[in-house]
């Protein structure tokens, strides 16, 4: 009978050092098992291979030429182009550090078998000082999980810059350094990762970024149960297409060269009406903040808010206020 640890030894040698272009013979398998203080003869180790085919792992077997037999592990689960998509993926994952995201292209890589290892580098060029540099941010994402399988709280601090550029907690050396919150999920928007959770200070749901948070610590109190009214698509699609803010329903005339624009904002399910073959109308709720106001001034010329008129004067008096400048200098 075959041993584990030898078939396991046999198993992970074919999988990282044979594809459908690298095979390995009978005597790289031998060297490789004895390596590993297995001794092994020629009928044994037919014996082992085919204990793995009938474990339904994918090993070929080939004859060349009558003169030796090679093998190959050809069960890889992902493709080259799957795991390309999944490369760039975390190349231009802006929430992943630099060295991790190198990591982790190594690893993926690896899974194509050592012929095609090489052929799989990023596709997609990321200028690496938008990379996130907090380098326990994988950590974090593993506590915030943990803590809402578990329905718990956490306790965490908060990152921000300081002048010499070095991210330091928030609030440093007063009662409000330390955040308590009942994490509901977590948000990947634009490339960046976000926690969605009930702050116990503010009494309402917040949002963080996870690339900000240090590491953390799991409460004994469970969380607080999120809102009635609560509903994680609508809360997320509000607050990150238009970022805090009383709603309001607002009315844009805007040309039709922006509408590719304003359907990636607002999704495909908007009404258009007063179409032109220029211009167009929408109706949407959107959260008054200064980042709507700024959304809408990228389009100077191309969009205007139409009503509510207390909307367009708050407009107004944002642009005056961008004029006059710095407040309190």
């Amino acid at each position: 009978m075959p041993t584990k640890d030898r078939l396991l030894v046999l198993l992970q040698t074919l999988q990282e050092q044979s594809d459908d272009e690298t095979w390995l013979t009978t005597a790289d398998l031998r060297n490789a098992l004895e390596k590993e203080g297995h001794e092994c003869s020629i009928r044994t180790l037919r014996r082992d291979v085919r204990s793995l085919k009938n474990c339904g792992y994918e090993i070929s077997v080939r004859e060349e030429d009558g003169k030796y037999t090679t093998y190959a592990y050809l069960g890889r689960e992902w493709s080259q182009p799957e795991l390309q998509i999944l490369i760039d993926a975390v190349s231009a994952a802006q929430f992943i550090p630099q060295g991790r995201s190198e990591e982790l292209i190594g690893k993926l890589s690896r899974m194509a078998g050592p012929s095609h290892e090489a052929e799989l580098r990023p596709q997609i060029l990321v200028s690496e000082h938008v990379k996130a540099k907090n380098k326990n941010m994988i950590y974090t994402v593993q506590g915030i999980r943990k803590a809402i399988d578990r329905n718990k709280k956490i306790r965490f601090r908060y990152l921000q810059y300081n002048t010499d550029k070095e991210q330091v907690p928030k609030h440093q050396g007063t009662p409000e350094e330390e955040y308590i919150i009942s994490p509901y999920a977590t948000v990947w928007n634009n490339d960046r990762y976000y926690l969605v959770g009930w702050s116990d200070k503010r009494q309402k749901v917040t949002v963080f970024r996870i690339d900000r948070m240090m590491v953390p610590k799991q409460l004994p109190n469970n969380r607080v149960p999120p809102p009635d009214t609560f509903d994680i698509r609508d809360y997320t699609d509000k607050i990150f297409k238009m970022y805090g803010g009383e709603e309001e329903k607002v009315t844009l005339r805007c040309t039709l060269e922006i509408l590719d624009q304003v359907i990636d904002q607002f999704g495909d399910s908007i009404e258009l009406k007063d179409i032109t073959d220029t211009h167009f109308t929408i109706t949407v709720p959107v959260s008054l903040s200064t980042t709507f106001y700024a959304w809408v001034f990228q389009y100077i010329g191309k969009m205007k808010i139409e009503t509510p008129e207390y909307v367009r004067q708050a407009y107004a008096d944002y642009l005056k206020q961008a004029m006059d400048g710095i407040a309190g200098e």
